[in-house]
């Protein structure tokens, strides 16, 4: 094998180390794995950094749908006047009234369900379904919105897993009410 010489020294004199090529080999060889390893983390880093820019605007679209919904009520100024006296008890008299109160609670449900299930696949993180969890739970209060669930339930409108996940939070409701109360 060929030996390729040292040479060293500000006099151009040879030294006493020789480099084969072989070594060179494994010296191309090593700079090139640590190559490849930089470029894997670059990349890992890159796909973390898409995966969050990715979740957040899946957030933003999500809450966006939540606060359509509520839009409704800021743009109707009749329909949110019945719909908080449907919250402090007052159920609408008219069925028309009444029955868009319950198509705004269906739009509701389904702007939970689908922060709920990007949420449950981690597409999305607490901010979006923990404003839908408080809202859901308050409008769950309401008797006919409370109605509502409990017939959308009966029919299977949504999958078994969102309606166990909605039922665990009514029990959750209801033990820190109770909880309140006795503490009160």
């Amino acid at each position: 094998m060929r030996a390729i010489q040292w040479y060293a020294g500000p006099d151009n004199k040879r030294g006493d180390k020789t480099v084969t090529l072989e070594t060179i080999y494994y010296i191309g060889q090593t700079i090139a794995a640590a190559g490849i390893l930089g470029s894997l983390v670059a990349i890992w880093l890159q796909q973390k950094l898409a995966t969050k820019i990715a979740r957040a605007d899946m957030t933003e679209r999500t809450l966006g749908k939540f606060y359509n919904a509520m839009e409704l009520m800021a743009q109707d100024p009749d329909l949110s006047l019945h719909y908080i006296r449907l919250i402090r008890g007052e159920v609408p008299s008219d069925e028309a009234i009444t029955a868009r109160l319950v198509w705004f609670f269906s739009m509701m449900m389904q702007a939970h369900s689908s922060s709920y299930f990007l949420w449950r696949d981690k597409l999305s993180d607490e901010r979006t379904i923990d404003p839908h969890n408080k809202t859901l739970l308050v409008h769950l209060k309401v008797p006919l919105f409370n109605r509502e669930w409990e017939r959308t339930r009966k029919r299977g409108t949504f999958p078994a897993d969102y309606m166990a996940y909605v039922e665990k939070l009514r029990l959750e409701a209801n033990r820190e009410a109770k909880a309140n109360a006795v503490a009160s």
